[in-house]
């Protein structure tokens, strides 16, 4: 059996998916991890592009993956309870000088995004952006730091533990541009034609109640300089 998570993946022994955008697991796996010990479940992780790591939960090659929420989402998937709060942020190249109050500021520039993943619903269905798709993180911010693309848009958790992880490439090459675009809750989520799709989400909330009740939860945020909210 298996599980899978976001934009990174998680494998339960049960299995789950993570995508590669963070190296060796990063927060939201060590969430999940300590949220399935929790009821006595060990996980396995399996590091993919997010694309291909939705696709193989839904096709029940893994358990589960953890995914922002979305309208078309819940039609395939259980959501287990909100794992975090994912804030997105347009990062630019360090340099570059950008300047907007409204969306429609924004059509003039080009963006990079991530494919498969759910950005903002008024750029993902717009026809009116200029935009190029890639599969990974770190792919779209070294675009934007070789002014391939003069804007990504990408959770601020992600893109700042990547900054830090790899400081050879994006360390004083990128900044963020404004205020958050928007916030999208974080959770687990599974197919529903899984056989025990049920179960695992159930698992899973038992679990992450109790390492919130615990302190571990937000002890995880501060070892990645997160504040979680509850």
């Amino acid at each position: 059996q298996r599980l899978s998570s976001p934009a990174p993946s998680v494998f339960l022994n049960r299995t789950a998916v993570t995508s590669d955008a963070i190296e060796g697991g990063g927060l939201v796996i060590e969430l999940v991890t300590a949220a399935f010990a929790e009821e006595g479940i060990s996980t396995h992780y399996q590091i993919m592009p997010w694309a291909r790591a939705i696709a193989s939960v839904e096709a029940l090659e893994v358990d589960a993956v953890g995914a922002w929420d979305s309208q078309d989402r819940r039609k395939k998937f259980w959501f287990s309870d909100r794992l975090m709060i994912n804030k997105m942020m347009l990062l630019k190249r360090k340099e570059k000088q950008i300047h907007w109050q409204t969306l429609d500021d924004l059509k003039r520039y080009t963006f990079v995004l991530v494919r498969g993943a759910v950005s903002l619903a008024d750029i993902d269905n717009s026809t009116e952006f200029k935009k190029t798709y890639v599969t990974g993180e770190e792919t779209a911010m070294s675009l934007v730091v070789k002014g391939r693309a003069d804007l990504t848009l990408r959770d601020q958790g992600m893109a700042e533990y990547l900054i830090k992880q790899k400081p050879e490439l994006f360390a004083g090459k990128v900044s963020f541009v404004g205020q958050a675009l928007g916030q999208n809750p974080l959770h687990l989520v599974v197919s529903r034609q899984h056989p025990d799709g049920q179960f695992i989400i159930e698992a899973f909330n038992r679990g992450l109640k109790k390492i919130k009740t615990k302190g571990i939860y937000q002890a995880l945020g501060d070892k990645y300089g997160i504040s979680l909210s509850d």
